[in-house]
């Protein structure tokens, strides 16, 4: 990756910078996701978050970030947290392409970052603290936690995990008829729809309140399956079926209501049962954390 003479530049009085506030500043060593200790601000005040989960997690524990990035296929923050973010947030860039000059400009104390690309990563670290709080495919709560960790929130994060183990208990009752009925859950895109796989944070949730997934989505540790033809539908079936898109307009809205028009599509058992739901691809298809209650 080659780097702009400004940003070089930037890099090394922001590399200048953070060292000389760290040698004022009380630290803390926290384990990052790939196992690597990490030395960071012991009550970070300026937290620069790269992810929808680490967002997420930073919100749900009472830690409002100064950057982000947008949500995932979105052009602004994730839709599930446009209300929770602070108006104060800056947008620094997109997920893994953020804007280095921008972020600089927010004078971070500490950036928190899903796995991203090597070559991202050592850029990050030179303008302040960088830790991994998570990679592809690890569970939700173990992210969730390590960022509790490295915001030094952690007694926040165990009362939030309480609540949620409560939620969880009543979503079971609730849906003691149903248990272990097949949930589909769909992306769709401009060219077609994606089933999500067992790893997911939506697939996860799902099946801890005791629901399953169909036996061929639960996949591997990516996260979805590819696109689909429409001659594929058959594989996006359930006993029940939920679809998103990422965002509320657009190629993949427009495509996905084409599809439902669709012989195909209309014949679906979760279709014909008028057991399907529209729902928020924001929350439900992207690398979540902290669950909120999902607008329908």
């Amino acid at each position: 990756m080659k780097i702009s003479s400004p940003l070089a530049a930037a890099l090394m009085l922001a590399s200048l910078a953070g060292f000389q506030a760290q040698a004022g500043t009380e630290t803390r060593q926290v384990t990052d996701a790939d196992g690597k200790t990490q030395v960071v601000p012991a009550h970070p005040k300026r937290v620069v978050v790269l992810s929808e989960i680490d967002l997420d997690s930073a919100l749900t524990l009472g830690v409002q970030p100064v950057g982000t990035v947008n949500g995932r296929g979105q052009a602004t923050l994730p839709r599930y947290l446009q209300d929770k973010a602070g108006e104060e947030i800056t947008v620094v860039g997109d997920l893994d392409n953020p804007n280095l000059e921008r972020l600089i400009d927010l004078e971070p104390d500490l950036i928190l970052t899903n796995q991203t690309k090597p070559e991202l990563l050592a850029l990050l670290q030179e303008i302040a603290p960088t830790v991994v709080t998570g990679n592809w495919g690890q569970p939700w709560k173990e992210v969730f936690n390590r960022n509790a960790q490295v915001l030094n929130r952690e007694a926040e994060g165990k009362a939030f995990l309480a609540r949620y183990d409560a939620r969880l208990q009543a979503a079971r009752n609730t849906l003691a008829k149903h248990q272990g009925e097949q949930l589909s859950i769909v992306r769709w895109n401009p060219k077609g729809p994606s089933y999500m796989h067992g790893g997911t944070f939506a697939s996860s949730v799902v099946m801890e309140m005791g629901l399953a997934r169909p036996p061929h989505q639960i996949g591997d540790r990516s996260p979805h399956s590819p696109a689909l033809s429409l001659e594929s539908l058959n594989l996006l079936d359930g006993d029940w079926l939920v679809i998103g898109t990422l965002s509320a307009s657009g190629d993949a809205v427009d495509a996905m209501k084409q599809a439902e028009q669709t012989p195909a599509f209309q014949q679906l058992g979760a279709i014909k049962g008028k057991r399907f739901g529209a729902v928020d691809g924001s929350l439900w298809t992207s690398t979540g954390g902290p669950p909120k209650r999902p607008s329908r």
